[in-house]
């Protein structure tokens, strides 16, 4: 448990990025064969019944981050009874938070009929497609809790490993399965059966790497038990909040627009996870060592921590976004053809809701690390009212596009503000204009390079897969290269790259 931070950060970026990459590979090789042998109409709805379960998943009340936050400081100071007796209590919960899952969810099934706008044209029963959604949603939250050691251990990467490895085989099954009796039932009956095993396999490596955990557990003190549940109950408001803003989107498409609209937006959206996918190994990595620097309360350090990781976000999300606007077009039309392109400004409206998510990610992780779950709780229940309703205003305005730029919108407006305030006022002891000016000064600098970016990659003549490949190496060279010259003088950079290369074991 005393590895050092720099170790696990490295361990886990490295695992999870080649977990990641292969993740990649086989999500478009699986959503191409979906499409090819199921069509846009079984996309849609799974793309829609998959927010419905998202949202679903708000019965988790934040109890998962509430008992990490609590590991930290035994697993630092290796008191196995107390993280035999915090085991114990997650346990419980989340038994618990499966059979709400089920229970809400079926409540639900009556009212499909006013979520979907327009039947779509499959064969299958809706319903039935809903409650095997349902049952892979509620199942994954049975043994599943023993990967929360793992995770607050800074040994992520085991749990990285062994869902990569599930899901290959998952993938391997369901187009075996697709190609050969293109039926989406068993589709999903695959998915629930890998659930099942993924959650078993990180069950049985936990008990081997923590062995206390097999034996029977002192309940938590009365007084433990009540700082928990104080910090769920905060969790709990926060969590609503931002499961309704996240999840929301598809949901007012398919009863504003229609379910088809939703599995022609699921292939960008692809396109955008995947790349937060990747970028995202390299940020998580740092969340639990942030949590385990902050047992040690250095404000200083803490600091300059915070300041790396928001220019390590900023930058790599900065850089995925200009990418994902330039490219996505020819992207969409070398894999699955023109008849899949969403118009421009939908496009770039759900590359901005990438940004502002993702870019959030150093204040966030600082938040929930520092244990701030009481203060700003209501943010993101606010930014979820605000969200329902400027999507409502703004479709009426500019159409799908306005959806998905009214997600963005109520984020900034919400947590993008309190989150900064509650670190730099309570923990830095400064002034958070100083967060919201660098993140302008950010926002402005991508723009420009966007801009830049764009009118180079207007001179590619080359089409299909070639022309993808050019256009991405032109926005990688020219982005990163303008970020180097701009900042390879500052004192930040020159840490951040002595740091990369020992992440790398290129230099001790």
């Amino acid at each position: 448990m005393a590895q050092s931070r720099t170790k696990n950060v490295s361990v886990n970026m490295s695992i999870g990025l080649v977990c990641q990459i292969v993740n990649l590979i086989l999500s478009f090789l699986s959503r191409t064969i979906f499409i090819n042998t199921l069509g846009t109409e079984y996309l849609g709805v799974n793309g829609l019944f998959s927010n419905i379960l998202s949202i679903l998943s708000f019965a988790e009340l934040g109890i998962g981050n509430a008992i990490i936050f609590s590991m930290y400081e035994p697993l630092a100071k290796g008191d196995r009874q107390k993280l035999g007796s915090l085991m114990a209590l997650y346990k419980k919960a989340y038994t618990w938070i499966g059979g709400i899952i089920i229970s809400v969810g079926a409540a639900v099934t009556p009212f499909l009929n006013f979520i979907i706008k327009d039947k779509p044209d499959i064969s299958e029963s809706i319903y039935g497609i809903y409650l095997l959604f349902l049952a892979n949603t509620a199942f994954s939250y049975f043994f599943v809790y023993k990967k929360s050691i793992i995770i607050a251990d800074q040994k992520n990467y085991i749990v990285v490993f062994v869902t990569e490895i599930v899901h290959v085989l998952q993938v391997i099954a369901q187009v075996v399965f697709l190609l050969t009796t293109r039926n989406f039932v068993l589709y999903l009956i695959t998915q629930l059966f890998f659930t099942v095993l993924g959650n078993l396999a990180a069950s049985v490596i936990a008990d081997k790497l923590y062995p206390f955990l097999k034996s029977k557990a002192a309940p938590l003190e009365k007084s433990e038990t009540k700082r928990i549940f104080k910090n769920v109950r905060s969790l709990a408001v926060y969590k609503f909040g931002s499961v309704i803003l996240n999840g929301t989107d598809n949901i007012l498409i398919s009863a504003l627009v229609g379910v088809t609209e939703v599995g022609l937006v699921s292939n960008y959206i692809l396109l955008n996870s995947s790349c937060n996918a990747i970028l995202g190994k390299i940020a998580d990595a740092f969340t639990a060592s942030v949590g385990n620097l902050n047992v040690y309360k250095d404000k200083q350090k803490q600091y300059e921590i915070f300041n790396k990781i928001f220019f390590i976000t900023a930058w790599l999300y900065g850089f995925a976004s200009v990418g994902l606007i330039i490219v996505s077009p020819s992207f969409i039309e070398a894999w699955i053809g023109p008849s899949y392109w969403l118009d421009s400004a939908t496009a770039i409206a759900l590359v901005v809701g990438f940004y502002v998510k993702a870019v959030h990610f150093a204040a966030y992780t600082y938040r929930t690390t520092l244990g701030f779950f009481n203060e700003g709780k209501i943010s993101p229940l606010l930014a979820a009212v605000l969200n329902v309703i400027f999507s409502v205003a703004l479709w009426k305005l500019f159409g799908l596009a306005g959806i998905f730029i009214a997600t963005p919108l109520a984020r900034v407006l919400s947590t993008g503000i309190v989150d900064p305030v509650l670190i730099y006022r309570r923990t830095f002891q400064k002034n958070p204009l100083i967060y919201y000016a660098m993140y302008a000064a950010y926002v402005l600098l991508f723009v420009l390079l966007g801009i830049l970016c764009y009118f180079a990659v207007s001179l590619i003549s080359v089409g299909g897969w070639l022309g993808v490949i050019l256009e991405i190496l032109t926005v990688t060279v020219i982005f990163n290269a303008c970020m180097v010259l701009l900042f390879h003088r500052t004192k930040m950079f020159r840490e951040i790259y002595h740091q990369g290369l020992r992440l790398l074991h290129l230099k001790k």
